[in-house]
């Protein structure tokens, strides 16, 4: 350890303008700054010098913030050392919480004002400074002793006078009869001192040998006995290099210390020479450097090692498929990669927190590594991406009853922080060789094949198809031209009618967007939507879609007298937004409608991701005024007690039960459930996927509200919508 007389700074950011941005704040503190790209980086620094103040990022590939500072606070020297988080990842308070059980002084979030960093950092500085002015004694005294250790090796190899003296083989527990001084100087000596003859027989051992290797410093000795036998060769061989004439020589090795166990040495030997030039004496001076030794082993293993889960990494699972691979040449034995993404869990990590999503992490891996042989490997790539690696397979059709186990096990719920949490794996496998000749493109397309999973309804897995290839890069160039459509407005919201069960009167109409191409063909939500979804792009598509519709509304409401209200899709990733009742307001207020005629409908799963914010949020949106409906309701795990909860004015049965509800008793049995159900908590009921007479015949009988689908009309451009809207009202039966 490196103790400089400047105070320092450390900032450790793997974000390199965030830590640009960090370093030009704190320059002005006039106090060196160093910095760290990583959790391992900012451990070594830690090794060769002591910091003021830490100002540490939480979330970081490979070693987070949260394990660095733990191992931060584990080390003597650093223990008590300030950190400071700093994080532009949104905490929750069990994230905060864990950040103060480490240590931390502080939790800041990014942007933070410059002055707020500043000043904070400044008073650990002057904490610093202070510290050092009182312990200045203690550094003059550790400059003496370093003094005094210098003098010693000084002393050993060049007073002719003290080499007759002690040359003689003394037994080590008698001592050297030397000076007083020497005595001092040896005394003194933090370091582990021997003097050896020729024949690395123990002639001197210091205080320190003599502590911890006491029985083994004997006349009749040599200094091998003491080192670990796994280095004991190496060690001599190290010592017949030295006695042929090199002055100097550093070699690290373990011995087996009476009180502390295994212990790693660093020894330095020099030589002794007689008049003649005969050597005859080696002087070796060691430190135990067990603590740096530890750290390292522990960074080459973090290197290759996922910090989280303790799985292997991208770098280590590339170095097994290779092996794999190359084994294949050999035995013709199919190897095959699974390319595993959890479903949604972003909706998890966004609504619970990053603590609970890192324990639902953990609680995967520890499940895959169940679903698998001794000698596969399970490895996490980053965040919820996962890839099992299956070697020496008697038949690829192993590899489906793999996947299947793992659908199955990850699948099952989960209690996570007091809520039962359900994720489900997509997964894509490739085969080594047919689907990839080297391991990018085998990674590669096992990704393509996973997407190809989730597009077919998630947790379920897909064997690689070359014809995915051609999909997935209809993907890439779909997610491309989504962000010029929002830049350019190239969406359109076409308006389906809601029809009254008693009377034929359209009630209300659901916007739907839709995406003209230009070669005049529409394409499907069903085809953009998700990819909107996977790229962040859904929440600037929903906001437009909610300001638009709005503006329709007061354009329809100028021209004629009526308008019936309005509802547009609130997407999951829009409703976990604290902003969400803020961007309804908008879309209120710069139309000027007023809220009744704006209805804001959400999926079933988007709220029970997290019912307790979820009920905060739907009082947010009710207080403006807004109705709020249930979509796709009995798709999802509803809970009743939630459901009296929530404020809701509507549920929409989904299509999936209206569709058979004439023909299948279950599906009718259901639909008739929900119906009572909604009554009962005052709910208004719509149907929608009403295709046929005989749907609308069950519906009308059964005390249904409203009604929705192609038997009344497809959805329509504002022109026709207006038609309809002017028209007033259906048949309900042709």
């Amino acid at each position: 350890m490196v103790l400089a007389d400047e105070i320092k700074v450390l900032l450790v950011n793997d974000d390199p303008g965030a830590l640009f941005a960090l370093h030009t704040i704190l320059t002005d503190l006039d106090v060196p700054i160093e910095t760290a790209t990583s959790g391992e980086q900012a451990l070594m620094c830690l090794l060769k010098q002591d910091f003021a103040v830490i100002v540490l990022d939480v979330k970081m590939a490979g070693l987070d913030g949260f394990e660095t500072a733990r191992l931060i606070r584990q080390r003597p020297r650093s223990r008590f050392t300030p950190i400071i988080f700093l994080t532009s990842h949104r905490a929750t308070d069990l994230d905060r919480a864990i950040g103060y059980e480490l240590g931390a002084v502080d939790y800041l979030f990014m942007p933070v004002a410059p002055e707020v960093l500043k000043s904070k950092a400044q008073v650990f500085i002057d904490l610093a400074q202070n510290k050092r002015q009182a312990g200045r004694k203690d550094s003059d005294l550790e400059h003496q002793n370093r003094a005094l250790r210098q003098e010693l090796e000084h002393v050993t190899r060049l007073n002719e006078v003290l080499r007759a003296e002690i040359g003689a083989r003394h037994p080590p527990d008698g001592m050297l009869q030397n000076s007083e001084a020497e005595r001092l100087i040896i005394q003194h000596a933090g370091d582990f001192v021997a003097l050896l003859d020729a024949r690395a027989t123990w002639v001197y051992a210091s205080p320190s040998y003599q502590s911890e290797f006491g029985k083994n410093i004997r006349a009749d000795a040599d200094y091998f006995d003491i080192v670990h036998p796994d280095d004991r060769e190496r060690v001599r061989a190290a010592f017949a290099q030295l006695m042929t004439g090199e002055t100097q020589q550093r070699v690290h090795y373990r011995v087996q210390m009476s009180k502390r166990g295994e212990r790693h040495l660093e020894s330095e030997a020099s030589l002794i020479h007689d008049a003649a030039g005969k050597v005859t004496q080696v002087v070796i001076v060691s430190r135990d450097v067990s603590e740096r030794k530890e750290m390292e082993a522990y960074i080459l293993h973090q290197s290759v090692h996922d910090a989280l889960t303790g799985l292997p990494n991208r770098l280590l699972l590339v170095d097994r498929m290779k092996q794999a691979t190359a084994h294949l040449g050999r035995k013709n034995a199919p190897v095959a990669v699974l390319f595993i993404d959890l479903d949604r869990f972003k909706d998890i990590n966004d609504t619970l927190g990053h603590a609970a999503g890192d324990r639902l992490l953990q609680e995967v891996a520890e499940r895959l590594g169940k679903c698998v042989r001794e000698g596969d490997t399970v490895a996490r790539l980053s965040g919820d991406e996962f890839v099992v690696l299956l070697a020496g397979l008697n038949d690829v059709r192993d590899a489906a009853l793999v996947a299947d186990k793992i659908v199955a096990t990850v699948s099952a719920p989960c209690r996570i922080g007091g809520s039962e949490l359900r994720v489900s794996p997509s997964i894509g496998i490739a085969i080594f060789p047919g689907d990839g000749h080297d391991i990018d493109e085998l990674l590669r397309n096992a990704d393509t094949a996973m997407y190809h999973a989730k597009q077919e309804g998630r947790g379920r897995f897909s064997f690689f198809a070359s014809s995915m290839n051609e999909a997935a890069s209809r993907r890439l160039a779909v997610g491309s031209a989504l962000q010029q459509a929002i830049q350019q407005e190239e969406f359109l919201l076409h308006y389906q009618p809601k029809v009254s069960a008693r009377n034929g009167e359209i009630c209300g109409f659901e916007a739907l967007i839709r995406w003209p191409q230009a070669d005049g063909v529409w394409m499907p939500p069903s085809q953009f939507i998700p990819i909107a979804e996977e790229t962040g792009r859904i929440e600037q598509i929903g906001n437009w879609a909610l300001r638009e519709a709005a503006r329709q509304i007061q354009r329809w409401r100028a021209e004629i007298d009526y308008c019936c209200p309005v509802a547009v899709n609130v997407s999951a990733s829009q409703f976990r937004k604290d902003s969400v009742a803020r961007n309804i307001e908008a879309a209120l207020q710069e139309s000027g409608i007023p809220a009744t005629m704006l209805e804001a409908e959400l999926t079933e799963s988007a709220v029970m991701t997290d019912p307790a914010r979820a009920i905060q949020a739907l009082h947010e949106i009710r207080d403006l005024g807004v109705t709020i409906s249930i979509d796709d309701f009995g798709t999802g795990y509803s809970s009743l007690a939630y459901l009296k909860r929530f404020p809701l004015d509507k549920l929409k049965i989904d299509a999936a039960f209206v569709r058979d509800i004439a023909s299948d008793s279950d599906d009718a049995a259901i639909v008739l459930a929900i119906i009572s159900l909604a009554h009962s908590l005052g709910l208004t009921v719509i149907a929608e996927g009403v295709e046929t007479a005989e749907q609308v015949a069950f519906l009308v009988e059964n005390d249904c509200d409203e009604m929705q689908g192609h038997y009344f009309s497809k959805p329509v451009p504002t022109d026709e919508a207006l038609q309809l809207l002017k028209r007033g009202r259906f048949d309900l039966i042709h």
